[in-house]
């Protein structure tokens, strides 16, 4: 087995008693990360995946007793601890990927709609992503607890995250005191979208664009080129201006940290009916006011963590659909989903669409090895 893969998952907590193991935990997260890679969407087809090339994978594993079973594999998952897994899996990504620095840190929440357990009366889980923009992959997740909601565990969810340096981008839930005191904390800047979920801060962005739009000059406002999108018929422009905070601070509650400037961006669609919409989103930013076009790139790149994220667990690994119920081992799940998109984004060898690498990870064993790094 590969020595980086050893050192990275060695020191992860083996959750079973001693006379239970037949099988090495070692043994098991290395087959389940390929299985997961070949667009396995369960321990069955895990298992299927690891018996049909177990020759190759007897060349670097133990396997002691031969493949692990699909009910012994999900015993695994079901104990392990997400966090500790979390962990191994972004430090052995880390060293086998060329990783550029954190530029912009999307934040936003999916729900695992097939973890829904009706009989129990239990909702589906609800997990908070935070998704790399410069690396395209997920450097964490956090399980919203039961009976709460996104607000608490987004400062929960940065405090396991190195972030310094980075632009935090969050919707109009992240837009809490304790999230942004939490990224000022880190070394970090903040953009985010504001809604009536901040009804006293909303009111007074609002209002200052509206002074200003009725001839007020009274506070500087900075503005960038309209950037203009034409795609499927449809023509977007995005126009934003902004203002410093620095005479609205008697409007603005002290424990908003380091708000320094507010936004507007106008977004005018025309659809290829010739109708024109108009739409207009607030947000508030610890970036100084003088950089329009920086604030208004990280407003647009924060999309990338559905478009580039929850997408490709929805529609490419199938994830609504899975029927995975035990709840630490949905997380666990969603996690290796999330992993396996990351090491196929940064696999750039073979130019193609992440499943066509799926395909290929499951008919070529030589592309398993480029992707994995041979574990």
């Amino acid at each position: 087995m590969d020595a980086v893969f050893i050192e990275c998952f060695g020191e992860l907590k083996e959750p079973r008693v001693e006379r239970t193991k037949k099988h090495l935990l070692l043994d098991i997260l290395a087959l389940s990360i390929c299985g997961v890679l070949s667009g396995a969407e369960g321990w069955e087809e895990i298992e299927d995946f690891a018996k049909e090339h177990e020759d190759w994978f007897k060349k670097f594993l133990i396997l002691p007793h031969g493949i692990p079973s699909h009910d012994t594999i999900s015993r695994v998952f079901s104990a392990l601890d997400p966090k500790g897994l979390q962990s191994c899996c972004i430090q052995w990504l880390k060293r086998i990927s060329q990783l550029i620095a954190e530029d912009i840190i999307a934040v936003d929440g999916k729900t695992l709609r097939g973890s829904k357990r009706v009989n129990e009366c239990k909702k589906a889980l609800h997990i908070i992503n935070a998704w790399s923009c410069s690396n395209q992959v997920c450097l964490g997740q956090l399980k919203v607890e039961d009976k709460s909601n996104e607000i608490p565990a987004v400062p929960e969810l940065l405090k396991l995250l190195y972030i310094k340096g980075a632009i935090v981008t969050l919707d109009a839930m992240g837009a809490q005191e304790d999230t942004v005191k939490q990224i000022r904390e880190s070394d970090a800047d903040y953009v985010i979208t504001l809604k009536g979920n901040q009804g006293a801060l909303h009111e007074t962005v609002k209002d200052s664009f509206i002074l200003h739009d009725k001839g007020s000059d009274v506070i500087k406002v900075y503005r960038a080129d309209a950037e203009i999108i034409a795609d499927h018929g449809r023509i977007e422009e995005r126009f934003i201006e902004v203002m410093s905070t620095e005479k609205l601070k008697n409007l603005i509650d002290p424990r908003w940290t380091d708000l320094k400037s507010i936004g507007r961006i106008t977004y005018t669609r025309t659809e290829p009916s010739g109708e024109i919409i108009v739409e207009k989103r607030h947000l508030i930013s610890s970036l100084a006011p003088d950089n329009p076009s920086r604030i208004l790139h990280a407003a647009r790149t924060h999309w990338q963590v559905e478009n580039s994220l929850h997408w490709s667990l929805d529609v490419t690994f199938n994830e609504d659909n899975c029927r995975i119920r035990d709840e630490n081992a949905a997380v666990n799940f969603s996690w290796m989903r999330k992993f396996a998109l990351g090491l196929l984004k940064n696999e750039t060898s073979f130019k193609a669409s992440i499943r066509r690498k799926q395909r290929k990870v499951c008919t070529s064993i030589a592309y398993l090895a480029k992707v994995i790094g041979q574990i």
